[in-house]
């Protein structure tokens, strides 16, 4: 037996997939407008060290910014997501986790890591309303929250 099999819902995981394709797809385009869509605010993003509620579209968008930026330093080809477990927490919210890989060429940049994610339908559209990511201070991701944490402006500083 597979852990998918004894804990997910093939509806919810088809779900998470979905989400996942369509904002790799917009991370690795830089497509701000697409990602935006499949997040709900005020969303809750949490790493080792840091905690933030981002509530703003600037917020997220200067996440999403150092995020894209860290991969093209990288040079990141490829985002590789799957969803390894997810089930439905009430008919709107999913509560899943996926594996991130990031690719450069055939080869990885960082070791694989987990993360969680509570999606919600909200007006028929599912999104992203919560994110915890294993990752460390040394990701891009941390980096950003921290400043977001600090009250930088967004607008003048650059998170690698």
């Amino acid at each position: 037996m597979t852990l998918k099999s004894d804990l997910s819902n093939p509806e919810a995981v088809a779900i998470s997939d979905g989400l996942l394709a369509i904002t790799g797809q917009a991370l690795m385009s830089r497509d701000f407008p697409t990602f935006f869509k499949s997040f709900s605010l005020p969303h809750l993003i949490t790493t080792f060290d840091a905690k933030r509620i981002l509530r703003t579209e600037e917020d997220l968008e200067f996440v999403f910014d150092a995020n894209c930026d860290y991969f093209a330093e990288k040079q990141v080809t490829d985002i590789v997501r799957k969803c390894m477990s997810a089930d439905f927490d009430g008919p709107d919210t999913v509560k899943a986790m996926h594996v991130t890989h990031l690719m450069s060429g055939s080869q990885r940049i960082k070791d694989p890591f987990p993360s969680f994610s509570v999606l919600e339908r909200q007006d028929g559209v599912w999104r992203v309303c919560k994110s915890d990511y294993a990752v460390n201070a040394d990701y891009s991701l941390t980096t950003a929250l921290l400043k977001l944490e600090r009250g930088d402006d967004p607008k003048e500083n650059n998170a690698t």
